[in-house]
């Protein structure tokens, strides 16, 4: 009998969707003033579910920082501006509530991109990480990202936490291309893995509108 692997259909390393429905010419790109750094574990980069690379593919402020390989080692670089006041987003146990009022300097708000163990494990062992100040996203819109399970349920998409990061400083309108467009890209996924009857973006998700984007 062989061991090797069946080979897993090819998918667009942009949207994560087979190439026959690739949806990245109908993604939107936004700049933010909210600063973004997303915290990828490495094992992330390659998974066509991941939604860290999809926010960072349709946001052209986000920085993606790999992290979790031996070499080259992780690079706090980016979240030693001293112009920008870092905040972990993380439900680390006593946590306080992300409260949005300003600061002195400008924020920046950190999100780790993996599963629970491996973000519980980026939490721990990066110096730079562990050390900032922690802070829980408030209570947001229901999600509707169910491609991926969630074993918590504080849990969310990477996707769906920056997105409420940037409305809460900016507003539901600033972001609403991007709601829609992930919630395209999750009807296809969930077409794709029976779960939708058609990858057209459900009305009970409450996005449908003139501009919505369906498939």
């Amino acid at each position: 009998m062989s061991h090797e692997r069946v080979k897993r259909k090819p998918r667009c390393p942009g949207c994560g969707l087979p190439p026959a429905t690739c949806a990245c010419a109908r993604l939107p790109k936004r700049r933010f003033s909210t600063p973004i750094a997303i915290v990828q574990h490495v094992r992330e980069s390659y998974k066509p579910t991941n939604t860290g690379r999809l926010f960072a593919r349709m946001t052209e402020s986000t920085l993606l920082l790999p992290a979790g390989m031996r070499e080259p080692a992780f690079d706090p670089g980016p979240l030693r501006d001293p112009s920008i006041e870092w905040t972990l987003i993380y439900p680390r146990e006593g946590a306080p509530v992300l409260d949005p009022a300003p600061t002195e300097r400008r924020r920046g708000f950190v999100l780790l991109d993996g599963s629970w163990r491996q973000c519980a494990h980026l939490s721990r062992r990066l110096p730079v990480i562990r050390d900032l100040p922690c802070a829980a996203l408030p209570p947001g819109p229901p999600s509707f990202w169910s491609v991926r399970a969630q074993h918590d349920q504080r849990g969310r998409s990477t996707f769906e936490a920056a997105l409420q990061l940037v409305e809460l400083y900016e507003g539901r309108a600033a972001t609403q291309p991007l709601r829609e467009a992930f919630a395209m890209v999750t009807a296809h996924m969930l077409f794709l893995k029976g779960k939708l009857r058609s990858p057209e973006i459900p009305g009970s998700w409450g996005l449908l509108g003139p501009s919505s984007a369906t498939c």
